[in-house]
């Protein structure tokens, strides 16, 4: 074995927002991993949102041929879990190999592939309570050892409390990954901090988000310190930025040219919560708006009683400026049956269609601009086949669409405009982050470029295991400069089943993830 490897991940972590905190002072720990090693802007995956593109990176793949594609599974019943990850991640390669890891919320691992070492479940798993470790009795042991753990912050809380909540959140992950890493043996380390990215969604303000990044600073310094690894990886799925000024609506738009159909009957992809009465699916939001509307409340009333409710936060997102007309579409689902095309959710970026009108559709959307502009809408309209390659493909969308400098927020919901004032400050960018340091890394004077597949096979350089011969990415020589040889690997899931999740379907529609 080369070394020992720590990969921090960092959700949304963009030096849009690292580069004017490190001026400022408040980044002194990456500051001194940027002078003394390897920095790059890390291209995402498309689509460059927390499931795909922490499996891209971890597995090296596009979603071809790992086969997550958004939030949820491609017919839109359930979240993706550790077994919709159809290839083998690097803690799956480390055990073939005979070596070890320790993996800590990373998402899209509930329930814990049966590793040579320890996982801790992530983002859109199951409350620890309720969540699948490995190996079984570890939770326990941890909260035992460092107190309480939860996946999920606490989503109730709004401003300052909400803040604290987050670095709360952030002190346990430092504290989950320092207890493992020195209580317990281990060859490859990987923990990741979610809020970095919530935080921008829920608090959008100057002043919250540097607090936040402080924090992360200064637990990236005391994991260091505390883990000893040779090599130190900090790396982002995606990054974040301001966004202009519209929300488009491909399903409005796919609507009006007939492609798309509706009805009070159809399949609703946004999170949603069973109607108790009429047994349909209705987004929480969507139908406390309504049930306000009827009985007259003006749309600032409205948002106010939502607030009352405890959906404060998700309430000032969602509701458009005309709060009553949203109240009054909500109730249109999508009905797939009836459909040449449809557009399933704001964050996978792809429409299903069926090959007779998808070259219209292309056409169409290519040629589309903002109002009163010339500027196109999507720097990108393709076939997905241009997108994806592998044995998954066919499970993912049938046509990309890839919103120009991701300044505008592609939306779901079915309305009667195409395009609305924009909801958020804040959108994804394709360029995350990634920093290196230790022995066998060369130090940048300008900041080079990677792709987000590259992150598996450099680590497996750097460990000296063999590369996959299907992996897309490469071993980035600057980082681990040893040739590395190559080989086919089998792939099988070594998870077992688990059940449907519907408190973290609440928790994330809480958080506000969907339109």
């Amino acid at each position: 074995m080369a070394h020992n490897v720590l990969l921090v991940g960092i959700d949304a972590g963009d030096f849009r927002t690292i580069d004017p905190l490190i001026e400022k002072g408040a980044m002194p720990t990456v500051e001194s991993l940027l002078e003394e090693g390897y920095d790059a802007t890390l291209e995402s995956s498309i689509p460059p949102w927390t499931p795909t593109a922490w499996t891209s990176m971890t597995s090296g793949k596009n979603p071809g041929k790992h086969g997550v594609f958004d939030f949820k599974t491609p017919d839109g019943e359930r979240l993706v879990d550790t077994h919709d990850v159809r290839t083998s991640r690097i803690w799956d390669y480390l055990t073939e190999a005979g070596s070890r890891s320790i993996v800590v919320n990373v998402p899209v691992t509930d329930p814990a592939p049966e590793i040579d070492g320890i996982v801790i479940p992530g983002f859109l798993g199951r409350e620890v309570d309720r969540a699948e470790a490995h190996p079984d009795g570890i939770l326990d042991e941890l909260r035992d050892a460092i107190g309480e753990y939860s996946v999920y912050p606490d989503g109730s809380l709004e401003g300052e409390a909400l803040c604290d909540e987050y670095v709360r959140t952030m002190r346990t992950r430092r504290d989950a990954i320092e207890y493992l890493c020195t209580t317990h043996e281990w060859d490859f380390a990987m923990v990741e901090f979610q809020v970095t990215d919530l935080v921008f969604h829920e608090l959008p303000d100057d002043r919250h988000i540097e607090r936040v990044y402080r924090k992360l600073d200064e637990f990236i310094a005391d994991v260091i310190g505390a883990v000893e690894a040779d090599t130190v990886l900090l790396a982002s799925d995606h990054g974040m930025g301001t966004m202009g000024e519209w929300d488009v609506r491909v399903n409005t738009w796919l609507k009006r040219r007939g492609f798309l159909e509706t009805s009070v009957d159809g399949r609703e992809y946004g999170w949603s919560k069973p109607g108790a009465e009429t047994g349909r699916r209705e987004g929480i939001v969507a139908q406390l708006a309504r049930e306000l509307s009827r009985i007259g409340l003006t749309p600032q009333r409205i948002e106010a009683g939502l607030a009352a409710v405890g959906v404060a936060t998700l309430a000032k997102r969602v509701l458009p400026d005309s709060v009553l007309e949203q109240a009054i579409v909500a109730g249109e689902k999508i009905d797939e049956e009836s459909s040449s095309a449809y557009f399933p959710s704001s964050s996978g970026l792809g429409i299903y269609c069926d090959d007779d009108v998808q070259e219209t559709i292309i056409d169409g959307l290519s040629a589309m601009t903002i109002p009163g502009e010339t500027e196109p809408v999507f720097e990108r309209v393709l076939p997905a086949a241009e997108v994806f390659d592998g044995p998954y493909a066919s499970n993912g969308p049938d046509v990309v669409v890839v919103p120009n400098g991701f300044e505008y927020f592609v939306s779901a919901t079915v309305s009667s405009s195409v395009f609305d004032r924009a909801r958020y400050r804040f959108n994804h960018k394709p360029e995350g982050m990634l920093i290196a340091s230790g022995p066998t890394v060369e130090e940048t004077t300008e900041r080079r470029s990677n792709a987000i597949y590259d992150v598996a096979p450099t680590v497996l350089g750097l460990m000296g295991i063999p590369l996959d011969t299907g992996f897309d990415g490469e071993r980035i020589a600057e980082i681990a400069p040893e040739p590395s040889t190559a080989k086919e690997y089998s792939h099988r899931s070594s998870a077992r089943r688990s059940e449907e999740r519907p408190e973290v379907r609440s928790r994330l529609e809480d958080l506000g993830y969907f339109d």
